[in-house]
This record gives C-alpha cells, sequence and structure tokens, in this order.
C-alpha cells in the first residue's frame, strides 16, 4: 500500500516522539549519574541542541539522509574526543569481539591472508577441520561456495568462512605442483584459539610459558602449563608476555595469582564514579613455587592484562621484567549495551598497579581533536592539541617515584618499565628486504614439493645446503629480486634528484639543473663518471652485504619450511625460534646466576653498600 505525505508525517514524529523519551531517559540518568558535575556543565540543554540538530537534518536536509546514520556518525564524533580505547560497535563488530575475549568461533581452523592479491592459507591450525582435510600453507583459495574470491578483503573473507558449528562450506583451491584446481567440502567447527599455544623445559631446565591472550581459558591453561613444568623440576621459569594485547582483567586477576601469595593485591581501579574504585586480591594458592626464580619477558606491545600481570609481579618483587618498556594502555573498557545490536565499549577507569603507579601513559588518555583535521603538515600542532587535550583531563605525566614491596624504586609515566631493559635485534637489512618481498614464505611453498619428491625430512635437524641455496638464489632471480643495499637506494634517490639517471625525465631534470648551476657540459660528464663508480660500488657492497647474511637466510628459509611441513603451532618450531630469541637467552641467563637474580631485586642503596664492603 502506497504510503502517503501525511503517513509519512505521522511516521517520522512517532519516531521523534520515541527519539524524544530515549532523550528524555539518557538526561535523566545522566543527571542521576552527574551529580557532581561541574556548574558550567548544561547536560540537558546540550541534549535538546543535539535533538534540535537531528531533527533539522531529518526534516530539511537537500537530500534525505536515514536516521541511522546521523545516529552512527553522532556517536562517532562524540567518542572521537575520547580515549582512543573507547568503541561504538555494531553486532557484526561486536560478535568480533567476543570472539578476541572468548578465544572460540565456528569456523575451519586456518590462518588466512592476501598474498599476489590471492587470498592464500597461511598455516592450517593443527586438530581442526581443514587440517584433517589437508588444507596446506601456501594454498590459494579462489573460490567460496561457488563465488571467487578476486579482490575480496580478509573481513570478508572470514565472514564467509566462519559460521554455525555444523554447517559446510565449500573452497576452490589451487596448489602449486597440481595440475587441476581441487574443491573441497568442509564441515566447521567450534575452533578454540589457545591462550598458550607453547610450554616446555628448555634451556638446561628452565620453564618457558608463552602467553599469546587473555581470553577466558587463559588462567586454566596457564594453572595446567606450570604444574607439568614444576613436575619436571624445573630450576627456572620464563613467562614470555611479548605482543601480548591483553584481554579479560579477571584473567589478569587468575594469572597474576598463579605467581603471587594469596591475598597480595594484584591492582585497582579508579574512576569518576564511586563504583569504579576497586580492588582486586589473588584469591588462590600460587601455581608456580615461591623459591623457582621468575623472569617476566614484556616489549612495546605488551598492552592492558599484560601489563597488570607484570606490574604486580615487579612491585611485589617476585620476578625480574625484562625486554623493553610496555604500550601503557592502563584504562578499564566497560561493554555497555544500548539496544539488542548496539554496544559502546566505554573507558570507565584506570589500572593502578600495587605500588600505586598508573599504567596508562598520557597520551593515550585521549584522543584531543580526534585528529579529523590533523594533516601532514599540521602533525606537531596535532600532538600539540593532543597534549593540551589530555592535560585538560588531568593527563599530567606521571614523573613520581614509587617503591616495591621490597623497597626498590619503580618509575611511574605509564606502561612498565622492565628491570633490565634488552632490545630485541632487528632482522640484516637483506633480510628485511626479503622479508618485505615475502620471499621466504614463497620460495619455501615452491621448494616445498620438489623436497618431498626427493623423501627430504624436514624437521629440527633440517640442514638448509648448498643446493637449497642455489634454488633460492634461481627463485630470487625469477621475481627479480633487488640485492640493492639501503644505500645504493638511496643514491639512486638522489641521482633522480640530481638528474643524473638514465630515462627522458632524469635526461630533462639534469638539463634544468645544469642551465641553474651553470655546469659545464665537461662538468656533467665528470659528475655521472664518478657517479657510475659510486654506484658499482655501492651494487658490490649489497652483494658482500647479501652474502654477510647467508647463515641468517638460512635460519629463516629453514623456519618457513618448517612451517609448511609441521604447521605455525608445532613445538619444533616454536624450539627452533626460541634457540634463535637473543631477549629469551638473556633472560635464561639471569635465571642461571642466581647472584645477578638476587642483585635485580635488591634496592640499589642495599646493592651499592654490599659492594662497599667487599672492597
Amino acid at each position: 500500500m502506497k504510503q502517503t505525505a501525511g503517513d509519512r508525517k505521522r511516521a517520522f514524529f512517532g519516531r521523534a516522539e520515541y527519539i524524544g523519551l530515549v532523550f528524555l531517559f539518557v538526561v535523566v540518568a545522566g543527571l542521576l549519574a552527574d551529580a557532581d558535575k561541574s556548574k558550567g556543565d548544561n547536560f540537558y540543554a546540550d541534549i535538546i541542541r543535539l535533538d534540535n540538530v537531528a531533527t533539522k537534518i531529518h526534516q530539511s536536509y537537500v537530500e534525505e539522509v536515514s536516521s541511522e546514520e546521523l545516529v552512527d556518525r553522532a556517536v562517532e564524533g562524540m567518542i572521537s574526543i575520547l580515549d582512543p580505547h573507547t568503541s561504538f560497535f555494531k553486532q557484526k563488530q561486536y560478535d568480533e569481539l567476543k570472539i578476541h575475549t572468548e578465544g572460540k568461533f565456528g569456523g575451519l581452523g586456518i590462518q588466512i591472508s592476501i598474498r599476489d592479491k590471492v587470498l592464500t592459507v597461511m598455516t592450517p591450525i593443527a586438530g581442526t577441520p581443514a587440517a584433517r582435510a589437508g588444507i596446506q600453507s601456501g594454498d590459494q583459495i579462489l573460490k567460496i561456495n561457488g563465488k571467487s574470491t578476486k579482490g575480496i578483503t580478509i573481513d570478508n573473507a572470514v565472514s564467509k568462512l566462519r559460521g554455525e558449528p555444523g554447517t559446510d562450506v565449500t573452497i576452490v583451491i589451487r596448489r602449486k605442483g597440481e595440475n587441476e584446481d581441487m574443491e573441497y567440502t568442509i564441515t566447521r567447527e567450534v575452533i578454540t584459539i589457545p591462550a598458550i599455544p607453547f610450554y616446555g623445559v628448555i634451556g638446561n631446565g628452565i620453564g618457558y610459558v608463552l602467553l599469546l591472550n587473555f581470553s577466558q581459558d587463559a588462567g586454566q591453561e596457564l594453572e595446567k602449563a606450570l604444574k607439568e613444568l614444576v613436575g619436571k623440576k624445573i630450576t627456572g621459569c620464563v613467562l614470555d608476555l611479548r605482543n601480548n594485547p591483553g584481554g579479560l582483567l579477571p584473567q589478569a586477576i587468575e594469572v597474576a595469582e598463579k605467581f603471587l601469595e594469596r591475598k597480595s593485591l594484584v591492582v585497582s581501579t579508579r574512576g569518576r564514579l564511586r563504583g569504579q574504585n576497586k580492588e582486586f586480591f589473588a584469591s588462590g594458592n600460587p601455581a608456580l613455587p615461591k623459591d623457582i626464580p621468575l623472569v617476566v619477558l614484556v616489549n612495546a606491545a605488551s598492552a592492558s592484562a599484560s601489563e597488570i600481570v607484570a606490574g604486580a609481579i615487579q612491585d611485589w618483587d617476585r620476578g625480574i621484567i625484562i625486554g623493553d618498556t610496555t604500550f601503557g594502555k592502563g584504562s578499564v573498557q566497560s561493554i555497555l549495551p544500548l539496544d539488542k545490536d548496539h554496544h559502546l565499549k566505554l573507558t570507565t577507569a584506570y589500572y593502578y598497579t600495587p605500588s600505586g603507579r598508573c599504567i596508562n601513559k598520557p597520551e593515550n588518555y585521549a584522543r584531543g581533536n580526534g585528529g579529523a583535521e590533523d594533516d601532514a603538515d599540521s602533525a606537531q600542532e596535532g600532538e600539540e592539541a593532543d597534549s593540551a587535550a589530555a592535560k585538560a583531563r588531568g593527563a599530567q605525566k606521571d614523573t613520581a617515584e614509587y617503591t616495591t614491596n621490597g623497597g626498590r624504586i619503580v618509575k611511574g609515566g605509564g606502561g612498565i618499565v622492565p628491570d633490565t631493559i634488552i632490545d630485541m635485534p632487528l632482522p640484516s637489512p637483506p633480510v628485511q628486504r626479503l622479508l618485505i618481498k615475502d620471499a621466504f614464505f614463497k620460495f619455501a611453498n615452491a621448494q616445498y614439493p620438489k623436497l618431498k619428491k626427493h623423501k627430504v625430512v624436514i624437521d629440527s635437524a633440517f640442514v638448509v645446503g648448498d643446493a637449497v641455496m642455489r634454488d633460492f638464489a634461481a627463485f630470487l632471480d625469477s621475481i627479480d629480486f633487488d640485492y640493492s643495499s639501503y644505500a645504493k637506494v638511496d643514491f639512486d634517490a638522489f641521482k633522480r634528484k640530481a638528474g643524473l639517471g638514465t630515462d627522458s625525465a632524469d635526461t630533462a631534470a639534469g638539463g634544468a639543473r645544469q642551465q641553474k648551476h651553470a655546469w659545464t657540459a665537461e662538468e656533467m660528464a665528470q659528475l655521472r663518471e664518478i657517479s657510475t663508480r659510486i654506484e658499482e660500488m655501492l651494487k658490490a657492497e649489497g652483494k658482500r652485504e647479501f652474502n654477510n647474511s647467508i647463515e641468517e637466510i638460512k635460519h629463516y628459509i629453514k623456519d618457513a619450511l618448517l612451517v609448511r611441513e609441521k604447521g605455525q603451532d608445532d613445538d619444533a618450531v616454536f624450539r627452533m625460534r626460541l634457540s634463535r630469541d637473543k631477549q629469551l637467552q638473556d633472560a635464561i641467563g639471569v635465571l642461571k646466576d642466581t647472584k645477578v637474580y638476587s642483585s635485580l631485586l635488591r634496592p640499589k642503596t642495599e646493592t651499592r653498600n654490599a659492594k662497599r664492603e667487599t672492597k
């Protein structure tokens, strides 16, 4: 039935009345909750103004704008002036958030990426439907349920591959070495993402636990891992929280209490409302006996729950923190349902370690002006605006010093500063260029069928020999890999600017510079000759740089082949990578040297006095 103008008008004002009631509810709730607001804050009048703007736009704007889009954009605008961790979720985004916190979803069990513009399997997860079906690393997914994946995004691919457990998904795979594409129909199952993908005994009696997230099973998984390691008579333990973005607060407390004495304060929260001021204590007995020394590894990507655990262990002097200063994400987010399809993740408090340090760094307090008006030319102004906005909200840098339970001095300012800062070495320049080209992954997928044809065993004892390196060199030639050093790249850029190149644009630029600087033809010829000599030297340097990195390159080739053979989460893959991990090796060294370990847990004044007595 056709709707008349009168019907539309009545429908609109019916919606407007409903919106008005919603706003009225928000106003009343806000006034009740905001009893201590400043006198200059007229919340009710401001909400009415917002309502009026939305109504005028909806009624009178030259083009029709949906009320949903108006409200969504208004919400985004409000959130843009808050801290970076406050978010507005629609149902799909909220479901994705639950997957990360619960660690479970219905799917096939593969890690995917876009490689050479094609949806590609990075690795199947052991024990999942995809692994059982025979899906392999490097497989290209051409179709999902009969529809081409050409131009597909990762998010879109994930939404198509995931679904209700028990339902089927059909994919068409192209695999190197196979003459025809293959079709697989796989039944989805509940895929559990482990919080601890690897733990074991390393370095002659040292226990190691890699905790990647704080999903709802993290505490149980850690309890199991620690009990097993203690049963193997470990003499020290490493908890690896590097690159752990955090997760659930209850799990942070449960993880921390595996190392702390019962009733120890783990973390406290302080917020604007009285109900946000809370203290959280360890409620159980530690799973790691206190006589077993502990090192916690952290880096700049350790955030939130990771920082709570590291901060509590440091403040109670239970272990040594090693690595880089953590991220400084010390804020509490509460999930507030708005209706059945929308949720607000709102920052409601900040985390404080047992000694009183605020984990949150000042730059994480507020977005400032949201960055919407900043551009490349005003980046510094934008940073100053963010800093001013943060300061206005009380986000002043904490320069105070705090004291651990044993009397050691620890500093505020946000994040957890390690007791011993150890940098993680970067890959050599040639390896960095190979990683950017994704050369190791691509070569492993190309080389794997050949090795299997010759029945080569790919395990931790596998050696990347001369034959494999010759194949790797041929592979690099096939993808036109540039062996140039970074100095050569910089020099090429200089040549282009100077007009010393070989193409027409460079020649024209050179002519312009020659005229501007009044260079003679003879001078230009000399410049070109010098340029050629430098270029030859830099090319030779690039080759030498590459050859000097051969052993490191062999490690990465072996790593890629081992992942291709056994999967990303195999114990052999983890152990091989850990054997080359400098921060971990230094941590093991600290655990094995009881004098160094004990000295790091003593206050500096006590350490200095001990040194005087020994002189």
